[in-house]
Order: C-alpha cells, then sequence, then structure tokens
C-alpha cells in the first residue's frame, strides 16, 4: 500500500539509515513498517492497560479489594494468587 510521502527530520531519517547499515532491517521502508508494527503493539498494550485499570476501578467502587497492612496479609495475598494461578494453569474450571 503507498501512503503520501512524509518528510522525516534528520535524527529520524539517521536513525533509520543505521538500523539498515547495522542490518537491523533489510530496507528503509522494512525498518519504518517494523517501527509502525511497534506503535501499533504500543497503542494495543495501553488499551490493555486502560481496560485493567478501568476493571480495577469497578473492583474497588464494588467492595471487591483486600486490604495489605501487615508483611503476613501480603503473604496470603501471595499465596491465594498463586493457588488461582495454579489452578488455572492445571486446566481446572473452577478457577
Amino acid at each position: 500500500m503507498e501512503i503520501r510521502r512524509i518528510q522525516l527530520t534528520e535524527d529520524l531519517k539517521s536513525i533509520i539509515d543505521r538500523q539498515v547499515a547495522e542490518g537491523h532491517a533489510a530496507t528503509q521502508a522494512d525498518d519504518v513498517t517494523a517501527a509502525l508494527r511497534l506503535y501499533a503493539d504500543h497503542l494495543d498494550t495501553e488499551d490493555d492497560i486502560a481496560a485493567i485499570a478501568a476493571r480495577a476501578d469497578a473492583d474497588i467502587v464494588a467492595g471487591r479489594y483486600v486490604t495489605v497492612t501487615t508483611s503476613d496479609d501480603s503473604d496470603a495475598l501471595h499465596d491465594a494468587a498463586m493457588s488461582r494461578l495454579r489452578a488455572r494453569l492445571s486446566g481446572d474450571p473452577a478457577a
């Protein structure tokens, strides 16, 4: 797909040229394509983090949280989380 031409700063051109010269990309176009894919992944990750934060906010509002004030509280929370993780990894549908 052809996109309208854009102007890059000399700094960005240097980065792209260096990536090609060092063999990290076969061509300038390949390097820009890889950079855009990484940027798309970054945007997807930001969306995922926003969704996690929204679910966490909803859990707090609904009272689904644990207050951790001592080392024993922290250990208990860790143990419970690890138990849930082990159950999920074992394929337990109740986890």
